[in-house]
């Protein structure tokens, strides 16, 4: 068994790289350093390698001690968890993102682009798709609607190669591309996105040129701009909810169905007027 095989299968993709959980990353770093600390009082050598095989576990496994998220949530000050909490990014972070966002090789203005292709209308002080591209997105969530969890079509979505996806066992859609988890809050949004990147790619050229990931963030903004719900055709509505992270609860906007349950989004509440606009 080659060295890259084995760090692979210690390697936990959900909770490291882009889904690291800082606050917890942060409290495992101190208990490893109190760890060794202890250690190496009694035996310095060991102290060191202690820290060190600690710091390589928390790395590839995002976590070192089993309940880590309890422990956040019981040991560290909200305060403290709020300063990493990404839900907690106020609108200045945000604009930065996005201003990152575009500046990268051939991204785009997103509500130009959609606004320039006939994509999004203005109707009534909100956006909506326009007609034909509602008919052509709601074309193609029928025809994707039993082919959703194929490797061919989710690695359309990400450039991928199909033998490059991995599904994952979790309560919501969830694959791996790349030791980096894509997930959905519901088969619902997975079925949007995939209906809207390919009714994206035949209604523009110019949709392939776009940046991956800032196609993956239009297609979250479009997901709430149908009239109805993908999976069942419920009507969709916003509300506010509590939900739960890993570290904590935090306040966001939901736009959700009103028939089946499944969520289309969720956003900080200071974030509400992208998702109802």
């Amino acid at each position: 068994m080659t060295e890259f095989s084995v760090v692979e299968r210690v390697r936990r993709p959900e909770y490291t790289g882009p889904n690291r959980c800082v606050p917890c990353t942060a409290v495992n770093v101190v208990i490893a350093a109190v760890a060794s600390t202890l250690v190496g009082v009694v035996v310095p050598p060991a102290g060191v390698a202690v820290f060190v095989v600690s710091l390589l576990s928390i790395y590839l496994r995002g976590y070192l001690v089993p309940g880590t998220p309890t422990l956040t949530k019981r040991y560290l000050p909200e305060p403290i968890r709020a300063r990493f909490d990404d839900h907690e990014a106020d609108d200045e972070e945000w604009e930065t993102i996005q201003k990152i966002e575009q500046h990268r090789e051939n991204a785009v203005d997103s509500e130009r682009f959609l606004a320039d292709e006939g994509v999004v209308a203005r109707d009534g002080g909100s956006d909506r798709f326009t007609e034909d591209f509602a008919a052509l997105r709601d074309e193609h969530v029928e025809a994707n609607r039993d082919s959703l969890r194929e490797p061919a079509t989710l690695a359309t979505l990400f450039d991928a190669a199909p033998d490059s996806v991995a599904t994952t066992d979790r309560d919501y859609p969830a694959i791996e591309i790349d030791n980096r988890i894509r997930k959905w809050p519901s088969e619902a949004a997975l079925l949007a996105d995939v209906a809207t990147d390919a009714a994206m790619a035949a209604w523009t050229d110019r949709w392939t040129d776009v940046p991956v990931e800032q196609r993956a963030t239009i297609r979250e903004e479009l997901r709430t701009l149908g009239d109805d719900c993908p999976a069942c055709g419920g009507q969709i509505t916003t509300t506010a909810d509590t939900v739960e992270s890993c570290c904590g609860l935090h306040e966001v906007i939901a736009a959700e169905c009103g028939s089946c349950g499944d969520r289309l989004r969720e956003l900080d509440e200071n974030h509400e007027a992208k998702l109802t606009r």
